[in-house]
């Protein structure tokens, strides 16, 4: 900015000089030459304006000045608001991955929790059959157990084993094991 208040105060005292000297050397060719008269009034005029034009673009140059610096305000706020949204949705995220990762735990503690309370009361070889069964997962077609349909059905049950509560199909295991011992499950699942 300071340049072009430089270049303003350099070029309308130049003007302004060359209007003098224009105007004082059309002066002398006018008195030596009369028919150099009319000449002599149309360059004053045409200096004056290109005076006036001068001053007229310093102040344009002013304007336009205070524009671009506005416009670059208004850039620089709306890139500061630019960064701010950023800033907030990441935080956003950060706290919706953090919510995910408590909710994550949560669960698995409550699958272990599950898990434990399903397997408790159990003899080792019954938990062994049931993680190679069902993985634990008494909803499994074929029960916590593995217990087929036709054995299910022969054993008085209707439906499947894995449509029975976990109670009944501990009774329907405790009854096929004390008939058939490990012989049911141990050769497959290596129990």
């Amino acid at each position: 900015m300071k340049i072009k208040q430089m270049a303003a105060a350099t070029l309308i005292p130049a003007a302004v000089a060359g209007l003098a000297l224009s105007a004082g050397a059309t002066a002398q060719a006018a008195s030596t030459h009369p028919a150099a008269l009319g000449k002599a009034s149309e360059t004053v005029a045409v200096r004056a304006d290109f005076s006036v034009v001068q001053h007229g673009a310093s102040a344009a140059a002013k304007d336009a000045t205070a524009v671009a610096a506005k416009a670059e305000a208004e850039v620089a706020a709306k890139a500061a608001a630019a960064k701010a949204a950023a800033a907030q949705a990441a935080a956003a995220q950060a706290a919706a991955a953090q919510a995910a990762a408590r909710q994550t735990a949560a669960q698995a503690q409550q699958t272990t929790a599950s898990q434990q309370s399903l397997t408790s009361g159990m003899s080792a070889f019954e938990q062994c059959v049931a993680w190679r069964e069902s993985s634990n997962n008494p909803t499994d077609p074929d029960g916590l157990f593995g217990i087929l349909p036709s054995t299910w059905a022969s054993l008085g049950y209707s439906g499947t084993a894995g449509q029975a509560s976990v109670a009944l199909q501990k009774v329907a295991f405790n009854r096929l094991y004390a008939e058939y011992g490990t012989q049911p499950w141990a050769p497959s699942d290596g129990c």
